[in-house]
């Protein structure tokens, strides 16, 4: 008797499936009256928006994480966020490994040349790598922390420890859950706590590959000096770095300015504040929004303008194969360039001395197009059950969907109906994206004819 074929289940839904799963078991921990204080008995709704939340390492929460949850809720916090940043940085990059060996081995030679650092041979290798390194980045930066809380601020220990590394590891995944009240607000004028956080928050945003790939050209230039020998240029790294770097530079330069220039006046934000702390906290208003979620001022207070502007950059996000959310900074700048070709009249979309492949652009219009439309249906959807104004809900959907986790304040005071939409919205922005991604690079159907052309009316 012959077997029948076993059906192949494809990566992306074991993905999905896979954190799913963990947040099923995250609301059922959370749900139990260990993870709650004493008059703190609620209901199932509360432990599954946090789940999918840490999980999804966004931010957004129904209730005062500080005071709601035991320290034994605020572990198993911990744990989900750790589990969901590096489960999907994990579980990204090896897909590209599937997909680069379903392609072939010519594709899978180019897939390595664009991805150095990453041994696609050996995914156990790559798995301890990153596990290393994000590990080494938390420890680095939950240092600073503890030290500035046990000797700046008067906290014990143990006690500037345990907040040292909660906020590390929170900053480095892009959570953004904060075990304050006011999340970061009572270090507003504190640059020895925001600024370590804020460099935790991009290099997690920036992408394994991108880490990876820098780390290995700043050992290469530093091996070269010292010998003598050819330091390479910048032009001879990978596209995909070059995009991400570039891309992330301008958005928080433009970010910067942008708060700053709006809120610098504001008595509820930045107006009370010295010269200083004004930079600080908008430089440090430009970082969260790339799907962080740590907030140093009051959001509630800010102009509608300011939240236009913060809604941009939760949208794109940070880098592939990395701890952010959003479209991707790469989907973004593919996207302008595209923009910028059909602006010149030019046939092919050229980055520097590259050509992108039309596959890559169809991709990028995929992604963007399905993510707008996730987010004005939301917003729809919402708006129908709530009184809140238009800006307010686009903002925390956005948030949401960009699994960014800031938040205008009101999250908690949404019907059931739109906390359920928005933890949709976390779900699909963490790995619909990423699923879609996928099944675009893998159903490559080939077809043996091509219909006549016709150009409809355009504009």
């Amino acid at each position: 008797m012959s077997q029948k074929p076993t059906k192949r289940v494809h990566p992306a839904r074991i993905v999905a499936r896979v954190f799913g799963l963990a947040i099923l078991v995250g609301t059922v921990v959370l749900s139990m009256p260990i993870s709650r204080t004493a008059n703190n008995f609620g209901g199932f709704l509360e432990a599954a928006f946090t789940s999918v939340s840490a999980i999804c390492v966004t931010g957004l929460s129904t209730v005062d994480v500080s005071t709601y949850w035991t320290p034994f809720g605020h572990l198993m916090i911990l744990l989900m966020i750790k589990l969901g940043g590096f489960g999907i940085v994990t579980f990204a990059v090896l897909l590209g490994i599937l997909l680069a060996r379903r392609i072939g081995l010519n594709s899978q030679m180019i897939g390595s040349a664009e991805t150095p650092g990453l041994d696609q041979g050996n995914p156990k290798r790559l798995i301890f790598k990153i596990l290393i390194a994000s590990s080494s980045f938390e420890f680095l930066v939950a240092t600073f922390v503890t030290l500035r809380l046990w000797l700046g601020y008067g906290y014990s220990f143990g006690d500037a420890s345990w907040y040292g590394t909660f906020h590390a590891i929170s900053a480095f995944n892009n959570a953004g859950f904060s075990l304050y009240s006011n999340n970061l607000m009572g270090f507003a004028t504190d640059g020895w706590v925001l600024m370590p956080l804020n460099v935790a928050v991009i290099l997690g945003g920036l992408g394994f590959p991108v880490v990876f790939e820098l780390g290995r050209r700043i050992i290469g230039r530093v091996r070269a000096s010292q010998v003598g020998g050819v330091i390479e240029s910048a032009l001879h790294w990978t596209l995909s770095t070059r995009l991400v770097l570039w891309s992330t530079l301008v958005l928080l330069v433009f970010g910067s300015v942008y708060f700053a220039a709006i809120e610098w006046n504001n008595p509820a934000t930045l107006g009370p504040l010295d010269f200083g702390s004004k930079l600080l906290n908008a430089f440090t208003q430009s970082v969260q929004p790339r799907t962080a979620g740590f907030n140093s001022v009051d959001l509630s207070q800010v102009y509608p303008a300011t939240l236009m502007g913060m809604d941009l950059l939760m949208f794109i996000g940070g880098g592939s194969a990395s701890t952010a959310g959003g479209i991707k900074i790469g989907t973004a700048a593919v996207l302008l360039f595209i923009v910028w070709t059909e602006i010149r009249g030019e046939t092919a979309v050229n980055v520097g001395s590259r050509r992108l492949p039309r596959s890559i652009q169809r991709q990028a219009l995929t992604i963007i197009s399905l993510a707008s439309l996730a987010v004005i249906t939301a917003t729809i959807l919402i708006s129908l059950t709530t009184k809140f104004t238009t800006d307010q809900i686009f903002f925390e959907v956005v948030s949401a969907f960009g699994t960014v986790g800031l938040s205008t304040g009101i999250t908690a005071q949404m019907p059931p109906f739109g906390q359920i939409i928005l933890m949709a919205l976390m779900f699909g922005g963490r790995l619909g994206l990423v699923v879609v991604a996928t099944a675009l690079a893998v159903r490559q159907t080939k077809v043996h004819f091509e219909y006549p052309k016709e150009r409809p009316l355009i504009g």
